[in-house]
């Protein structure tokens, strides 16, 4: 059986914007998602004609390989618009062409190094919510530095720390989750003796070097912030003009 179009959002909702660490649907970069027959068309639409061809290539291509994995699915089609590489990277894209295929000459490595940056970078902005969230839980740095994952509990989609047996509720779950999923693939070490807040070396943060951590964090942040808030009113502009594309206008 082929996917519904609701699997099919769900998957999109996985595609991160690399430079965000958001949610290329929570962005509205998604216009149209079918399903016609074991083939799912999907149609992307970046906040402006001149996005970086890159990130507009790893969304692209996230997107047709995490739609690949579904059960049914035996072709996807990604349709990139109103970009100036648009044509280069939806065909390369369906192709599974590496990016330095679809620009010779100006493309030396298939940005898997591009993709760590980011992952590592998701990293930061991740823990310092988690961070928050659990100092608002009311954890000091002490008791938060001394945090294994196996402290951290869950069950019917909350979280809590047991404190002297006090459960201190570590909300919202989202952002523990998001954390949790980052950890993962940056660190790797995910057992129940791993220390919860680690560094981008895998090295377990301590109360006297947890503020002077953050303050460096915290620009990375402020920056990944900004970013979003710009590419969402750009995206906001553009579906204003509605069928009169950037490039039209500048013509």
């Amino acid at each position: 059986m082929p996917p519904s179009v609701a699997q099919i959002w769900q998957e999109l909702d996985q595609v991160l914007d690399p430079e965000l660490d958001q949610s290329i649907t929570r962005l509205g970069f998604v216009t149209e998602a079918t399903v016609q027959g074991s083939t799912v068309l999907v149609r992307l639409r970046l906040p402006t004609y001149w996005c970086s061809p890159n990130f507009a290539y790893l969304m692209a291509d996230d997107a047709r390989r995490r739609l690949e994995r579904l059960p049914g699915v035996e072709q996807v089609l990604v349709t990139l618009e109103d970009h100036f590489a648009a044509e280069a990277i939806t065909h390369g894209v369906n192709a599974r062409c590496a990016f330095s295929t679809i620009f010779p000459g100006e493309a030396t490595d298939d940005l898997e190094d591009l993709r760590r940056f980011f992952l590592r970078k998701g990293f930061l902005s991740r823990q310092l919510v988690m961070v928050q969230a659990l100092r608002h839980a009311g954890l000091d740095d002490a008791a938060l530095c001394a945090l294994r994952l196996r402290d951290l509990r869950h069950a019917a989609g909350q979280y809590w720390v047991d404190d002297q047996g006090e459960p201190r509720w570590v909300r919202p779950a989202r952002a523990v989750e998001r954390y949790l999923t980052r950890r993962r693939e940056v660190i790797g070490d995910d057992g129940p003796e791993a220390w919860l807040l680690v560094d981008l070396d895998g090295r377990p943060l301590c109360p006297d070097r947890l503020p002077g951590y953050l303050r460096q964090i915290r620009a990375t942040v402020v920056n990944l912030r900004a970013s979003a808030a710009l590419c969402e009113a750009l995206l906001a502009s553009r579906q204003q003009w509605g069928a009169i594309t950037v490039k039209e206008a500048v013509q």
